[in-house]
């Protein structure tokens, strides 16, 4: 099957008798040895990963050390990759992070927002979906033994580690000229959606990888999949694919319709990108690529069925249309 063979994904919502919307959705679905599988659209399509990419941003907090010379435990470790929900279970825990480093919630750089969890409160550092990440990217910089103030600079040191270790996985050169910046100010390279599978391809297998980043590659699979609630959070498509999938499943999702699938068992991974950014085709597509390639099983689909193509509802409850690929 070549790259150009296939259409992209077309995902329709429905009303009643007739289509009201449609969505475009590119995809890459690629083998361990970074082979492309099926490409559905264009797999060179231009694309910010945005936060599906943080799982490969926080292996430079692994392979440097820095993590086991501040002894981060796995949950940390999640929390490095995991945009989650500003619950109570993902503020505390940053917060005692932090505090095991002398710091608190204004060293981090990454902004306020109301927690997904509860939009109607006030915004937090905290509960900035990616206070995590930036947790991780303090750490390093201390690591480092430099000044952590300005860590998100496209010049700073630790953003110029993770452009290297980024850029040998997805077998891209990343500088700041190809970086926008992300909505929580940190740094995010534009790369095709092969570039980035083939850096997720990577991350899987280990293939071509030094002892060293291959065993941050698995440690941070694991604590990814050993603590989904902390990578997404209650009711979150991440959270309950991974639960359901048992270890055996990572997911990232990222803002403006991208997603990561890693599914070691399948030797198989899944980059994925709304042309319009809209995240309910994201999910629909990631759902029909999943059931498509085997990388789940009916418990599996059955558990995220209800976010992925949900039945919709308008305010007094009444079935008003379905989300189809």
């Amino acid at each position: 099957m070549t790259a150009s063979s296939l259409s992209p994904f077309i995902v329709e919502v429905t009303r009643g008798p007739a289509v009201e919307s449609r969505h475009a959705v590119h995809a890459v679905v690629m083998n361990g040895q970074g082979e492309i599988v099926a490409a559905f659209g264009d797999p060179h399509r231009p694309t910010f990963p945005r936060s599906s990419i943080k799982p490969l941003q926080a292996l430079a907090l692994v392979e440097s050390g820095a993590a086991d010379a501040f002894a981060l435990s796995d949950a940390e470790l999640a929390l490095a990759c995991a945009s989650h929900s500003g619950e109570e279970k993902h503020t505390s825990a940053v917060a005692a992070w932090l505090s095991r480093l002398g710091l608190d919630e204004t060293a981090l750089e990454c902004g306020a927002h109301a927690p997904y969890a509860a939009p109607e409160s006030p915004p937090s550092i905290l509960c900035n979906n990616c206070s995590g990440k930036h947790a991780g990217m303090v750490t390093l910089s201390l690591f480092l033994k430099k000044d952590h103030t300005g860590y998100t600079d496209f010049s700073h040191p630790v953003q110029e580690m993770i452009f290297k270790t980024m850029g040998e996985m997805c077998g891209a050169v990343i500088t700041p000229a190809i970086c926008g910046v992300d909505g929580c100010s940190a740094p995010n390279p534009c790369l095709s959606l092969e570039n980035i599978a083939r850096g997720f391809a990577a991350f899987m297998t280990g293939r071509g990888l030094s002892q060293t980043r291959a065993a941050a590659c698995r440690r941070l699979f694991g604590a990814m999949t050993r603590y989904p609630d902390l990578v997404g959070g209650t009711g979150r498509l991440d959270t309950l694919l991974m639960q359901a999938g048992r270890g055996q499943i990572l997911s990232k999702t990222g803002a403006e319709g991208v997603y990561a699938c890693v599914a070691p068992e399948q030797d198989l991974v899944i980059v994925l990108k709304a042309e319009d950014g809209a995240k309910r085709a994201a999910e629909a597509a990631l759902y029909a690529l999943m059931e498509r390639f085997h990388i789940a099983g009916d418990h599996v689909l059955e558990t995220i069925q209800p976010i992925a193509l949900p039945v919709l509802k308008n305010w007094r409850g009444i079935d008003v249309g379905t989300i189809r690929v």
